[in-house]
């Protein structure tokens, strides 16, 4: 495709994921036949969302077994586009939150994230006074980028989709710096429960609507793991993360 920078078509992007998972294939057949010389690592490119990068999917790829040796390539990218990367051929697996396979892939169901909805007291102090719903639609937030809609559809289920979150937007584009942004008192945010809990306790970070706990679906957001078939697949493809994502 005639753009920068160079992308290949739909077709193309058919014909390369097809490609590495026939490498893959030929790879594993030659092993098991006693063909193959020392090729060195097994690299599997995965494509993740910071949010369980920051949780659940590091401990579990500790779980993996290294015979054959294994080397992860991770790809950050948000869990509502992850799939993307899968369909072009970059990478072999997703974490994402979509429900839907891509063509040759199988989709295996991960769980559930849980986020909270918090603020530093401060912050809480200054700018939620009167009604939430609608002094979140004019509060300072912090987002994660630009793709980021998680505080957005939080303000909508509030306000039964009349309104969404605020104007003045600090961009934080780490899970950890997020945290800390909001906990700093920047604005409010959507944290994963792993990384609310501890500062909830200690008093760093008020929940706004502790009634109302935010469940996504993957983060993985509700977790689906898409991997192309293989019939040497390691263990790990088939072993899900903690049920706290």
């Amino acid at each position: 495709m005639r753009v920068k920078p160079v992308r290949p078509t739909e077709s193309g992007e058919v014909v390369v994921r097809f490609a590495r998972q026939l490498a893959r294939l030929e790879r594993d057949a030659r092993a098991e036949l006693g063909l193959a010389a020392d090729q060195g690592p097994v690299r599997i490119p995965v494509a993740v969302n910071a949010d369980s990068l920051a949780t659940w999917f590091l401990p579990a790829l500790t779980r993996v077994p290294q015979d054959p040796p294994i080397c992860f390539e991770l790809h950050r990218e948000d869990e509502a586009h992850t799939t993307a990367l899968l369909r072009e051929g970059q990478v072999m697996a997703a974490v994402t939150s979509s429900p839907d396979p891509v063509a040759g892939c199988t989709v295996r169901r991960l769980g559930l994230a849980r986020y909270r909805a918090v603020a530093a007291p401060g912050f809480v102090a200054r700018h939620l006074t009167g009604f939430l719903a609608e002094d979140l639609r004019e509060a300072p937030i912090v987002t994660f980028d630009r793709r980021d809609g998680l505080q957005d559809a939080f303000v909508r289920s509030l306000t039964r989709g009349r309104s969404s979150a605020g104007r003045i937007r600090h961009l934080v584009p780490t899970s950890d710096g997020f945290r800390d942004a909001v906990a700093f008192g920047l604005g409010w945010g959507m944290v994963p429960e792993p990384q609310a809990e501890p500062l909830l306790r200690s008093g760093r970070l008020v929940e706004l609507a502790p009634e109302r706990p935010w469940t996504s679906r993957c983060t993985g957001s509700s977790g689906s793991w898409t991997r192309p078939p293989c019939p040497r697949s390691p263990r790990w493809w088939r072993r899900p993360p903690p049920k706290r994502c």
